[in-house]
C-alpha cells in the first residue's frame, strides 16, 4: 500500500499479502473434491452391498475396491482441509521506514516477527516457482495459463545476535518488488544482488550457504532503465556460466582415473539447486517430463494407479448392470446407459492424463472394447436370457465408442487447454 493511502501510519511504505483462490477455481476445486469423496464412498460401500445382495464370486471380488475407496475418501478430505486452511491463513509482509514486519505460515506453523533495516546488509533478487498460481490471480475468459509461474522473490540477509539469518519475501508483481528495492537502496548500507538459484524449498542454512557462493550471484543496479530486461539477461548469464563450469568439470572428471564414480559424485553435487533460465537444462528437463520421454520414458510406460482403477470400475460396471438386467431393474435394450458409463469413464481417464493427445482416445476405445468383450464372455449371467441380450447391447455400445468418445475428449481437452495442462511444462524467464 502506498504511503499516501495509509494515513494511520505514515511510516508504512508498502505491504503485500497472500492471495486467496479465485471464486471460480475455489468452486471448481470444491466440486471436484466432493465428487471424488462421493466416488470414494461408493467404492467403499458399494462392494459390501453387492456382496450381500448377489453372493457371487464377482461380487466378493469387488470387495477389493474398498481399499482404493478408503484411500480416495482420505485423500479428498485431507486435500479439501488443506485448501480451506491455506485460504484462511495468508502470509503478510509490510515494509516500514525502518523495519520489515512479517507474518508467515510454513508447514502449518505460524511465524511472526520483524527485521530492522539497520540489521540488513544485503538483499538478493531471485525467482520462485509457483505451481497452479493461475487459480490465485484474475484472468480473462479463454486466456490460456501455464501450470507453473515464475514469480519474483526477495531474500533479505540480516545479522542478529552475531548470527546470519534470511527472510524470504515473495512477490506477485515486479512493480511491488521495485518499491521495496527503491526504499532499501535509499538506506545506503544495503547492497542489492541477484541470483538465479531456486532456493525457496531449501532450509535457511542451505540458502545462506548458496548465497555465499560468488559465482552464483552478481550485483545489480536498480536505478538504470530496463529493469526487467537487465534482470533477465543477468539471470541468463549466471545460468550459462554455471552450465559451462559443469561441462568443464564433467569433461575433466571423465578423463581421470575412477571417472565413473567421480562423475556421478560431481553430477549429484550439481543437481540440488538447478536453476530455471532460458534455454537451460531445466527447460529441457521440463520438456522431457512433459512429453513422457527422456529419463522418465521407461516409468511412463507402466500403467498408473488411476488408469487401473478407472478400467477396473468400468469392467465391474458391466457385471453390475447385467445383474440389474437379470433382476428386471434395467431394460435389456438400454444402450444409452452403457454409452453413459463409457463416456464417464473416458472423461475421468482424460482428466488424469499427464498430457492429453488423441492417442488416449484410441487407447481407451481399444482397451474398453476388449475388456467388455472378454468380461462379458466369461460371466455366467450372459449365457442366456435377458443377460445375453444385454451383453449384445453392451457390445453394440462399444462399437459406437469410436464415434462417441470424441465428445468427452473435446470437452476435457478444452478445459485442460484453459488451465495450461496440455502445454509442455517449460518454465523460462
Amino acid at each position: 500500500m502506498p504511503m499516501d493511502e495509509n494515513l494511520s501510519d505514515p511510516s508504512l511504505i508498502h505491504e503485500r499479502s497472500g492471495r486467496r483462490m479465485e471464486p471460480f477455481y475455489w468452486i471448481l476445486a470444491f466440486e471436484a473434491l466432493t465428487l471424488l469423496l462421493l466416488l470414494g464412498l461408493a467404492l467403499a460401500t458399494g462392494p459390501v452391498y453387492l456382496a450381500v445382495t448377489f453372493r457371487h464370486f464377482w461380487s466378493y471380488l469387488s470387495l477389493l475396491l474398498i481399499i482404493p475407496g478408503l484411500w480416495l475418501i482420505r485423500f479428498s478430505i485431507l486435500t479439501l482441509k488443506a485448501y480451506i486452511w491455506k485460504n484462511r491463513h495468508l502470509d503478510h509482509f509490510s515494509l516500514y521506514e525502518n523495519e520489515i514486519r512479517y507474518l508467515h505460515y510454513e508447514h502449518g506453523e505460524k511465524e511472526e516477527g520483524s527485521v530492522r533495516l539497520d540489521e540488513v546488509d544485503r538483499v538478493y533478487i531471485a525467482y520462485y516457482v509457483a505451481q497452479y498460481h493461475y487459480a490465485y490471480k484474475k484472468k480473462k475468459w479463454f486466456e490460456s495459463q501455464s501450470v507453473f509461474h515464475l514469480l519474483p522473490m526477495l531474500y533479505v540477509r540480516y545479522r542478529r545476535d552475531a548470527e546470519e539469518r534470511i527472510l524470504k519475501v515473495p512477490f506477485y508483481e515486479l512493480p511491488d518488488l521495485k518499491k521495496w528495492l527503491k526504499h532499501l537502496k535509499q538506506r545506503g548500507s544495503i547492497e542489492i544482488w541477484v541470483t538465479d538459484l531456486l532456493l525457496e524449498q531449501k532450509t535457511e542454512a542451505e540458502q545462506l550457504s548458496a548465497l555465499r557462493e560468488p559465482l552464483d550471484t552478481a550485483p545489480f543496479d536498480i536505478e538504470r532503465k530496463g529493469f526487467k530486461k537487465r534482470l533477465d539477461n543477468l539471470l541468463y548469464e549466471l545460468g550459462r556460466k554455471r552450465s559451462e563450469r559443469e561441462r568443464a568439470v564433467k569433461a575433466s572428471v571423465a578423463g581421470s582415473p575412477g571417472s565413473s564414480k567421480a562423475l556421478r559424485t560431481a553430477s549429484t553435487r550439481s543437481q540440488p539447486q538447478r536453476p530455471f533460465y532460458r534455454g537451460g537444462a531445466a527447460a529441457t528437463t521440463g520438456r522431457e517430463n512433459g512429453s513422457g520421454q527422456g529419463s522418465d520414458q521407461e516409468s511412463s510406460r507402466k500403467p498408473r494407479l488411476s488408469t487401473v482403477v478407472i478400467f477396473a470400475l468400468l469392467f465391474a460396471t458391466l457385471y453390475v448392470l447385467t445383474g440389474f438386467v437379470v433382476d428386471g431393474r434395467v431394460s435389456q435394450d438400454n444402450m444409452w446407459l452403457c454409452i453413459g458409463c463409457f463416456l464417464a469413464a473416458a472423461a475421468a481417464y482424460f482428466v488424469m492424463a499427464d498430457r492429453l493427445t488423441f492417442w488416449h482416445a484410441v487407447r481407451f476405445t481399444i482397451i474398453s472394447f476388449i475388456g467388455w468383450l472378454f468380461i462379458g464372455a466369461i460371466m455366467p449371467l450372459t449365457d442366456t436370457g435377458a443377460g445375453g441380450e444385454f451383453y449384445s447391447t453392451a457390445i453394440g455400445a462399444t462399437i459406437l465408442l469410436p464415434l462417441t468418445i470424441w465428445l468427452p475428449f473435446a470437452m476435457v481437452w478444452w478445459i485442460r487447454r484453459q488451465f495450461g495442462l496440455n502445454e509442455e511444462e517449460e518454465v523460462t524467464l
